[in-house]
């Protein structure tokens, strides 16, 4: 089992930017996109409840207009071909329109822009207001949007395409919209707006990582880096692109069975990890996906100083308990209380698996004890690996957890889990349990627990091996190194 995972706060940015004049939600933005602390289900406020007819709009807003924009209406008509009074117009028209939310504003707006690119042609600031007008209707499923927003995105300048997002962009998220309110899942659809998205807008990172995200949630690893990769020779570097690809190893390699079998992966995903760095050097996440990774190629001052990095960056309760796990598992227990301690105060829960793992690492079983009793009783569903550090806990600190074990539902994640469980349980054999461990990951945990079966009955030589088999696994952010590493120091004294 690995040490508890990081909740800390990354700063991924959301994959479609905000209009100043609101058109896209930023709710649907981040649920799509992946800001990771808007939650999915996150309620959209409801703007307006009334229903305006195009009369009740009409006679509504001449009841409610402004004298500023009364008296910049009569200017606009003394001057019916000024291009700057009539662009300062609309804008204060979609202005009043996100005040009233009352339509009529908005059809005069486009009334407006539209007669401003009869005068001044080409003109960029227009186009691109107006496109972002209609950008808005295909998101909301409007007829004829996406055939609007297309002839407008199709005067603008290259440069100035690079500043919206592509109408397929709007498609695909209307359809993505559509198909969560209806239950109805059907990728294709969504693929095929994406792969139009690209072919618009080749240049921008956007369609390809959605479109890798979409494969990789689906498990289609090969897929995902292929799409990542040819956007990478088609776009400017960025540094979501460079973050999706090096997630996008990073999850190739732990859909395996074990992250530690597919080393490969794991030296490109902090390649490209360390090149998103540079281009946001802000983004605390990057740098605690750094940290993980140069802890399992066992590089432990390259690790230390990227969590050094994120506490400056965001000093928060979970991200000073990580730094702290950091320095747990390499044995400097001072240091881990230390930073622990910090973490409490600032606010982290006794709950938290990080006291008792880091009270586990360093043998102090008492403290264990009262740390892993408050993250029992704050727990209603528990893991195999819950049962088995009951055990190991309660044995060493001479308590018994069996009431509170027995309270709790028990799931597992996979039929190693069922193993695990079915040997700790003596309804496996030790010989069957060695024959599911199929990877590295696995045989740390066969070689831990059967060494420990062993340490308990005494038969100390066998413990001893099976202690430091588990270690040669090199399986570096698994609790059970640190454990292993304990009771062979007690074995050794």
């Amino acid at each position: 089992m690995q040490f508890k995972a990081y909740d800390g706060k990354n700063s991924i940015r959301c994959g479609i930017p905000l209009l100043r004049t609101g058109l896209v939600c930023a709710v649907l933005a981040s649920a799509l996109f992946g800001c990771s602390q808007v939650p999915h289900n996150a309620p959209v406020k409801n703007q307006s409840a009334a229903v305006f007819t195009t009369d009740s709009a009409t006679n509504l807003a001449t009841e409610n207009k402004t004298a500023e924009l009364l008296a910049l209406e009569a200017r606009s008509k003394a001057e019916p071909d000024n291009a700057e009074l009539l662009y300062e117009l609309s804008l204060m028209y979609l202005a009043e329109n996100e005040k009233q939310k009352n339509p009529h504003y908005r059809a005069q707006a486009e009334t407006h822009l539209l007669h401003i690119l009869t005068l001044v042609p080409g003109n960029p600031a227009t186009l691109k207001l107006l496109y972002n007008l209609y950008y808005e209707d295909i998101v909301a499923g409007k007829d004829n949007a996406y055939t609007k927003a297309h002839n407008i995105f199709m005067q603008m300048s290259p440069t100035n395409r690079l500043q919206v997002n592509a109408p397929s962009l709007g498609v695909f998220l209307q359809q993505y919209l559509q198909q969560k309110k209806s239950l109805d899942q059907n990728p294709e659809p969504l693929y095929r707006a994406l792969l139009s998205a690209m072919r618009e807008q080749p240049e921008m990172d956007k369609p390809y990582i959605q479109l890798a995200r979409m494969y990789r949630e689906a498990s289609y690893y090969p897929l995902a880096l292929a799409t990542l990769k040819l956007g990478e020779e088609q776009v400017k570097p960025t540094e979501d692109l460079y973050e999706a690809i090096a997630t996008t190893y990073e999850a190739s390699a732990e859909a395996s069975g074990c992250s530690y079998e597919k080393n490969t992966y794991l030296k490109k995903a902090i390649s490209y990890y360390q090149q998103a760095v540079p281009l946001a050097p802000d983004n605390a996440g990057l740098h605690y996906a750094l940290a993980r990774l140069f802890l399992d190629q066992n590089q432990y001052q390259l690790a230390l100083h990227e969590s050094g990095i994120l506490l400056e960056l965001d000093p928060s309760a979970d991200n000073i308990a990580f730094h702290a796990q950091n320095y747990s598992m390499l044995g400097n227990h001072g240091k881990a209380y230390e930073l622990l301690a910090q973490a409490t105060q600032k606010g982290l829960a006794n709950n938290d698996p990080s006291h008792h793992e880091i009270y586990m690492n360093a043998g102090d079983w008492q403290k264990a004890a009262l740390s892993f009793t408050d993250y029992l009783q704050s727990q209603q569903n528990i893991s195999v690996y819950d049962v088995a550090k009951a055990d190991i806990i309660g044995q060493q600190a001479d308590l018994d957890f069996s009431s509170l074990i027995k309270q709790r539902k028990l799931g597992f994640r996979s039929e190693w889990e069922a193993a695990v469980y079915a040997y700790w349980t003596d309804k496996m054999s030790r010989n069957q349990f060695r024959q599911n461990a199929s990877n590295r990951c696995e045989r740390t945990e066969y070689f831990f627990y059967s060494g420990y079966r062993d340490f308990r009955a005494g038969n100390l030589s066998s413990a001893r091996k099976l202690f430091s088999a588990a270690l040669e696994q090199n399986t570096y952010r698994f609790i059970e190194r640190p454990l292993a590493k304990h009771f062979l120091n007690g074995l050794d004294h």
